[in-house]
């Protein structure tokens, strides 16, 4: 255990400094103190001893206050070592005191360059000198020395002096050094990143997670190890939802996972369900009810919904969990889970204890940078929440105009390009199917049905294929096997075939595509099954060549003047 007897405070930050400096007394620890912070404190009535009395500096202020903890004395009562004869020889000749804590945050660099217009020369003063060397002084000397360089820190230490009777423990000071060169560190790495951008010509990108560990099992394939990273900020995210039941996450499971919150969240305000299968959304549905929306989702790919993983925009209730009972799922992301269902998932025992129920927290889309690692470099975007060049989705349903791309600088035409018309009533369903194909792999196909009034799903999908033409026609396949499977177990009126031509050509259903058709071929292939309505980005140097496929076959397409390309 290590007795605080002396303390330095110096902080810009001075949220609770007054509160801790308090308890610090309370164990009769004499405060040294600087400036501003010597200041607060003295005028609550906290004596505090100026850190002129150690540095021998003559005037604190001298150079605008730069040198006011730098000396050779001050660094030394940080560094020396108490279990050194020779260095406790050296402190008694020179007269240099014993300091048992530093507490010190930096100038507030991030948040200066944070804001809009700062020049260069006050990012320049807002550069910390003093505090780094005396935190990585503090920090190196950890056996000897406690270093505190956050106010979130406060209640920890406090707690620790208060169970130990005025003195930190080895443990508790090895983890305040640990956190005292990670502040050092992101805080020279963000000054180097501004002023790389500012006064230097070499863009830098410096990125940081935490609370790694070594998935188990194996990674993408058996012979493979991974590991997880949390970012620095915790946010709605896999990494950071709590496993409320089940083994640990693989590697292709949190990349499943991802896939499913961040398709779910394009619905956060919609009862809905998101399945997941090999990254991509198979299954994707409104309901009026969660229940509804399961079906509905899962009847979109019933075959490869089995091994998925799913994501709600509810709770995960009781009568979901009774559902998953008797279907094979990897994993659900659900902004919460009842106890009831908790306790239901639990009691079938082995049957479901591999399913992994994660708990992300209320649903909060994250407009966060996108980063891919390549080998021997990173991509960086900014993230898509674009889906068509007018105002509104409803605009694109008034009439065909041109339209002035910002970034490619290309006049696009948008809204409706052919002779027939689409049902302006299906807006909703319109934007439904934009949202959902945001999140499908390239090339995208997706055929989204409005099975009730105001309520969707995703009947049918093609992705991933080389070429467009191949997508339609897996999309349309699907669509066409769902179809049946749903006349066979509702029986409604009419021969098969007519039942399922008459849903493919109605309004209610539309094929939408990620990006432009380059050749007609894709619109044959739709034109085969009956589909009658499109929605696409447009923009290929064929659009005429298309345009006039879909005025042959009776189409009606729009053109939103925005791809929604994910490889």
């Amino acid at each position: 255990m290590l007795k605080i007897k002396t303390a330095v405070i110096s902080v810009s930050d001075k949220t609770h400094v007054v509160e801790f400096a308090k308890h610090l007394k309370k164990y009769k620890v004499e405060i040294v103190s600087t400036g501003g912070t010597a200041k607060t404190l003295q005028e609550s009535r906290i004596g505090v001893t100026p850190i002129s009395k150690i540095t021998g500096n003559k005037n604190d202020e001298y150079f605008d206050g730069r040198m006011k903890t730098i000396s050779f004395n001050y660094e030394s009562a940080l560094l020396y070592k108490r279990n050194n004869s020779q260095h406790a020889k050296q402190a008694r000749e020179l007269k240099i005191p014993q300091i048992d804590m530093v507490v010190c945050n930096l100038y507030p660099f991030e948040k200066v360059v944070a804001q809009p217009g700062i020049t260069n020369e006050t990012a320049i003063e807002n550069i910390d000198i003093g505090g780094p060397c005396m935190v990585r002084a503090a920090a190196k000397n950890y056996e000897w020395v406690v270093v505190v360089t956050d106010p979130s820190q406060y209640k920890t230490v406090m707690a620790e002096m208060d169970k130990h009777n005025g003195s930190i423990s080895l443990e508790m000071r090895k983890k305040l050094m640990i956190e005292a060169f990670e502040r050092t560190a992101d805080y020279d790495s963000a000054i180097h990143t501004y002023f790389s951008g500012h006064l230097g010509e070499n863009m830098v990108k410096r990125l940081k997670f935490q609370e790694g560990h070594q998935l188990g099992r194996y990674a993408e394939n058996w012979h493979q190890k991974g590991w997880l990273y949390k970012s620095a900020s915790k946010v709605c995210s896999i990494p950071w939802a709590k496993k409320v039941h089940g083994e640990a996450l693989g590697y292709n499971n949190y990349l499943d996972a991802e896939g499913a919150l961040q398709s779910m969240l394009e619905l956060k305000d919609y009862i809905a369900v998101s399945i997941i299968k090999h990254a991509n959304p198979c299954g994707y549905a409104t309901g009026k009810t969660l229940d509804e929306a399961f079906e509905k989702a899962w009847a979109g790919d019933p075959v490869s919904s089995f091994g998925s993983v799913i994501a709600l925009s509810r709770p995960l209730d009781i009568s979901i969990a009774q559902i998953l009972g008797e279907r094979f799922v990897e994993v659900v992301v659900a902004p919460s889970a009842t106890k009831e269902a908790l306790g239901y998932i639990k009691s079938l025992g082995k049957k479901k204890e591999n399913l992994r129920i994660l708990d992300v927290g209320p649903l909060e889309k994250v407009n966060s940078t996108i980063y891919r690692f390549i080998t021997g470099g990173i991509l960086e975007q900014e993230p898509d929440n674009k889906f068509y060049l007018t105002k509104t989705v409803d605009d694109l349903f008034k009439r065909a105009a041109k339209v002035n791309c910002e970034n490619s600088g290309k006049v696009l035409t948008v809204g409706i390009v052919t002779k027939a018309k689409p049902n302006p009533k299906r807006v909703k369903l319109y934007e439904f199917a934009l949202r959902y194909i945001k999140h499908v792999k390239s090339n995208a196909i997706g055929i989204v049905r409005e099975y009730e009034d105001g309520l969707f799903q995703v009947i049918g999908m093609g992705c991933g294929q080389p070429n467009r033409k191949d997508s339609v026609a897996l999309a349309c396949q699907k669509a066409y096997d769902n179809l049946k499977i749903e006349y066979e177990k509702t029986k409604p009126k009419g021969t098969m075939a007519n039942w399922i031509a008459s849903e493919l050509a109605s309004d209610r259903v539309v094929l939408v595509s990620d990006a432009f058709f380059p050749f007609r071929d894709g619109i044959d292939n739709a034109a085969k099954i009956g589909i009658k309505y499109l929605i696409q980005p447009g923009g290929s140097n064929r659009d005429d060549e298309v345009i006039k496929a879909a005025d042959e076959h009776k189409m009606a397409m729009l053109f939103t003047g925005v791809r929604k390309f994910y490889h």
